[in-house]
């Protein structure tokens, strides 16, 4: 997938190598802990458990290296954000460790979550981010459809994508 040895990386469903979830959960806590309500660790090792799922939604992709660790990770469930529970899918916990972006993990792994969509008959996926991640989504063909402004936060950023 990457061009050097040292960058390759597999992507499969968290639900089989289960063993990732704690993993996968401080990557996200290490990225966004910071947020009141989800200082703890435990919530996010928690929700990345919950999300999890195989067959049905919620369902998280991991991207893992050549010795088994996690570098990466999406999700894709029912509902994101408060604001716009009239759309599904969204994209949930989209995160690749410092290390290793601009590798091609994240492309990939929205690929095969985008997959994983059309094989199901969802013809768009949602995603609310924000900051240089609005580039990352557009540069993969996502489309912004709003933003959204919130008292303290910084402005969220809506985008779609259709699926073929």
């Amino acid at each position: 997938m990457a061009d050097e040895p040292s960058r390759r990386f597999t992507i499969g469903l968290l639900a089989d190598a289960a063993e990732l979830v704690p993993a996968v959960g401080e990557m996200r806590w290490r990225e966004w802990g910071h947020e009141p309500e989800r200082e703890d660790l435990s919530w996010w090792v928690d929700t990345t458990s919950r999300e999890a799922g195989r067959s049905d939604l919620p369902v998280t992709f991991v991207a893992t290296d050549e010795r088994g660790e996690a570098v990466g990770a999406v999700g894709l469930g029912q509902f994101d954000i408060e604001e716009r529970q009239d759309r599904s899918p969204w994209v949930l916990g989209m995160i690749v460790r410092a290390d290793r972006r601009d590798a091609g993990v994240g492309r990939s792994l929205l690929a095969r979550l985008e997959q994983w969509a059309d094989e199901r008959g969802i013809f768009e996926i949602w995603v609310a981010t924000g900051g240089m991640a609005v580039d990352f989504y557009r540069s993969c063909g996502w489309v912004p459809t709003e933003t959204i402004i919130r008292d303290s936060a910084e402005p969220m950023n809506v985008l779609v994508r259709r699926l073929p």
